[in-house]
């Protein structure tokens, strides 16, 4: 009992040490290790970043102030207890705990703000992790949730050329918890103008097995699988089953329609893009009402009826910046943030630098996968369509 009273005084002796030290301070700062060592009911938190900011997370019990009220003042807070004032990174919360001392409270800016409380406890995510991806969990709409609904997503890209190049490294750097890459094809010394996931030291290396050694070298974290083959109506059901989300990056009309056709019969959300010259186009489909590119496109054109980029030419940075729309696509269809392409097409033309929307409100009632009267029930039933040449992916 005797050791047990001598430690407690201890702890209070400590505590009013503490406490002393942070008179002396009055505006200063205080680190999140002194903070935990002090008694918590005598703490009060002050969150004076943005409401959506605290909505997304906050520390616990802590007490949203809107600056703007704290200028105007009208608000109680609790004088007995220590204010601990933070924003995102520290520097608004400085001027935040002057004005509140100025007012007759105790306070005091919590150093590096709600990320230094990140790195110290949130548990789901490593402080690697939370040091990695800090510009983003700052943002109201990603925040500490987001970043744990990225770390446990998974992305399925089709190619690994100039459209999956861009959406890979930077689904990768976001985070996202396992990326799937399908290409069969090989590195040739004419893909590195715009396929950037691959190097001069690849050629004639698999583009899918090359893709998941620089995706690893950028991210380690993060899981990533290749499937270094062709993408065919008879394994690309069972391809995109583990995936939450499907990026179609094929350079093929037939593989794009099997795409389309394969996840909309699973059930499953993607995103399309194409690029030819100085164009790029790109939209998104979410199971439900949303037309899909079926509806829009209708069928396969005849083979040698447009011309690809072998024939036609493409600038590396227009792939690039249009594999980076998909990235983002994917990125906000798992946050759930923004406005998603669905139901509309958008078109980049990077010559005149002009991007607009072409809006598709409605399924076509004729399409062939999804409308009124639709034939195409199992991909893998209607092989021929998709095989009238190989689904090269480059």
């Amino acid at each position: 009992m005797e050791d047990i009273t001598l430690k407690k005084a201890d702890r209070m002796a400590q505590d009013e040490i503490c406490y002393a030290d942070i008179d002396r301070m009055a505006q200063d700062e205080i680190c999140y290790a002194d903070i935990d060592r002090m008694a918590q009911d005598e703490i009060c938190y002050v969150d004076i970043r943005s409401r959506i900011a605290y909505e997304h997370g906050h520390i616990p019990n802590a007490v949203h102030m809107d600056q703007e009220l704290l200028q105007k003042g009208g608000f109680s807070l609790p004088k007995e207890k220590l204010l601990v004032v933070y924003c995102s990174i520290g520097e608004k919360s400085k001027a935040a705990a002057h004005r509140l001392n100025s007012m007759g409270y105790r306070a005091v800016s919590l150093s590096g703000g709600y990320r230094a409380w990140l790195l110290e406890e949130y548990a789901e995510l490593s402080r690697e992790e939370i040091s990695r991806y800090e510009r983003q969990m700052i943002l109201p709409e990603v925040g500490t949730d987001g970043q744990k609904a990225l770390k446990h997503s998974r992305v399925l890209i089709i190619g690994a050329g100039g459209l999956g190049s861009p959406a890979a490294l930077y689904l990768a750097a976001a985070g996202v918890g396992k990326i799937g890459i399908a290409d069969a094809d090989v590195v040739s010394l004419s893909n590195l103008q715009r396929q950037i996931l691959h190097t001069a030291n690849k050629l004639g290396s698999n583009k899918a097995e090359s893709a998941k050694e620089s995706l690893k070298q950028l991210n380690d974290t993060v899981e990533v699988e290749a499937y270094p083959y062709f993408v065919t109506p008879h394994n690309i059901s069972a391809m995109i089953e583990g995936y939450d989300f499907i990026i179609d990056a094929a350079d093929n009309f037939e593989t794009k329609f099997l795409i389309n056709d394969a996840c909309v019969l699973a059930g499953k959300p993607f995103c399309h893009a194409g690029i030819l010259k100085f164009e790029g186009q790109i939209m998104t489909y979410v199971p439900g009402d949303n037309p899909c590119y079926r509806c829009i496109f209708e069928e396969i054109p005849e083979s040698g009826s447009i011309p690809d980029c072998g024939q036609a030419g493409i600038l590396g940075a227009v792939a690039g910046v249009v594999g980076c729309l998909q990235a983002l696509e994917a990125m906000k269809y798992i946050l759930s943030a923004g406005e998603l392409l669905t139901g509309k097409m958008l078109v980049v033309n990077g010559l005149t630098m002009q991007f607009r929307k072409v809006c598709f409100p409605k399924k076509s009632k004729v399409c062939r996968v999804c409308g009124e009267k639709r034939d195409i029930l199992d991909v893998s039933a209607n092989a021929a369509e998709y095989e009238r040449k190989a689904c090269v992916i480059k």
